[in-house]
């Protein structure tokens, strides 16, 4: 069974107050947000790849999938565009990580397979303290043709309304002290998240 990654980090950073191109090269602890996200989600993974512009993400050491779409337009472009590649013609499952993202659990993945195994569902999110962490999930790669459909058709960037059409399932993340599918999406979050980091 072949499980692959895809790292989403098609984002701007505008709401950093930062003049960088992409969010993924935002320092935290004086790492880019992305090599957080590699270092937690590369061993759980057979392949690793990262969603996004070439233009953006230069310097990134793993194969990136550029949206088909002509500007950046949610987190399903990336899914899709994943899916329309080569990339994954031998992938049963794509294991979906932001960039913004620094502190993924070791084990996200095993759980996720393992629900999404058992289940036979066709997508797998994680529910975290009652919310849906759309983001965070795995995705069977038969859900290619509904991905194209939802993105060509509906034009729907996000996952929701995609996911109330396929067979969906969840995992219940134990709420912790920290939340590790906190993400980072201004200057505040960016503070919050340096300062779990010297807890």
């Amino acid at each position: 069974m072949q499980v692959d990654g895809l790292i989403l980090a098609g984002g701007k950073s505008s709401r950093m107050g930062s003049n960088i191109a992409s969010k993924a090269f935002v320092k935290l602890d004086n790492k880019p947000l992305i090599e957080h996200a590699i270092t937690s989600i590369k061993p759980q993974v057979n392949n690793l790849y990262v969603s996004g512009s070439k233009t953006n993400l230069l310097g990134i050491e793993y194969p990136i999938i550029e949206d088909l779409a002509a500007k950046y337009s949610g987190p399903l472009a990336g899914l899709y565009s994943a899916l329309a590649s080569t990339f994954f013609d031998d992938t049963d499952y794509i294991v979906l990580t932001p960039c913004d993202g620094p502190f993924v659990p070791k084990n996200l993945v095993e759980k996720l397979l393992d629900r999404i195994v058992k289940s036979d569902a066709d997508v797998c999110f994680v529910k975290y303290d009652g919310i849906l962490q759309t983001t965070f999930s795995i995705w069977n790669t038969r859900v290619k043709q509904a991905c194209e459909k939802a993105f060509l058709v509906n034009r729907d960037g996000g996952f929701k309304r995609l996911a109330s059409e396929l067979d969906a399932t969840h995992i219940s993340w134990q709420v912790s002290e920290i939340n590790p599918f906190f993400n980072i999406n201004s200057k505040r979050d960016l503070n919050i998240a340096e300062a779990i980091l010297c807890l």
